[in-house]
């Protein structure tokens, strides 16, 4: 049996499962529940022939400090699911987190009191953390960093950036399937890539209002959707538009580091 560490990335379209040189993803979606979650882990342990000394997972949502899952909207059937008790069976050491604060741990690793940077990850929805001189920001009852219900008024109407920037809302804009629509702007559809440019525009757009409010000398961004032909680009025209001259310098923005396995990463890091 192979004694590893494993990292786990739960997200609203797919989980990602990492130990040493393995590595799975398996489809999830709105329905998915706790028990698929613990089937896929168990067999992705005895395919393999795992021993795990800890098994660290990211979870989309607000965690307590004792690791019960308060409120996850992109996966609802893990409301009030903790982690530590439900795979206690796989392994004596089990670590749960937020998956955009295990991100930020992974993208921030040295960390001293003059820092003020954060992170973006725009997949399914979008969310950030973030940290300011140094402290890791989490605002009166952990809800710092929900910023995909970040507020933007387009064409007289409210909406909030999850539904303007998140790949599974873009996809159901265009009438496709998330996976359709990375097919057809790989291959160049000019309506599906004025989309994709456009999404990252207003992302950019909200990026500016935390740049203009935080001041970071940093601010990775991360997450499938933000792969997407042409995001990129509109992220950094919304952004460079907005953000207060002084305060805009070609470094500023940065890809996040490990690709679509930070959040994993990140995880593991607590073990």
């Amino acid at each position: 049996m192979n004694a590893v560490k494993v990292g786990i990335d739960l997200g609203g379209t797919k989980v990602l499962i990492i130990a040493g040189s393995y590595e799975e993803k398996y489809p999830t979606g709105l329905g998915f529940t706790p028990s698929q979650l613990e089937e896929v882990i168990k067999s992705f342990i005895e395919k393999y022939k795992l021993n795990p000394v800890g098994i660290a997972i990211a979870i989309p949502g607000l965690l307590n400090k004792a690791g019960d899952v308060l409120f996850c909207d992109v996966l609802p059937s893990f409301n009030g699911w903790n982690a530590n008790k439900a795979l206690a069976n796989l392994s004596t050491r089990i670590r749960s987190i937020n998956d955009i604060r295990a991100a930020l741990i992974h993208q921030f690793s040295a960390i001293d009191e003059n820092l003020t940077s954060g992170i973006v990850m725009v997949g399914t929805a979008v969310g950030a953390a973030f940290i300011v001189n140094g402290k890791l920001l989490t605002g009166d009852s952990g809800w710092a960093g929900e910023f995909g219900y970040f507020p933007l008024v387009v064409d007289g109407e409210i909406k909030r950036i999850d539904t303007l920037c998140g790949g599974s809302f873009l996809a159901q804009k265009l009438g496709i399937s998330a996976k359709e629509m990375a097919g057809l702007a790989i291959q160049g559809d000019e309506f599906v890539l004025n989309a994709i440019e456009k999404a990252g525009y207003f992302l950019g757009v909200g990026i500016a209002g935390l740049v203009n409010l935080f001041n970071p000398n940093k601010l990775a961004i991360g997450g499938g959707t933000a792969c997407l032909p042409g995001y990129w680009q509109g992220i950094e025209r919304g952004a460079k538009e907005n953000i207060i001259p002084a305060l805009w310098n070609e470094g500023l923005l940065c890809q996040a580091k490990g690709g679509n396995k930070v959040a994993a990463l990140g995880a593991m890091t607590l073990l």
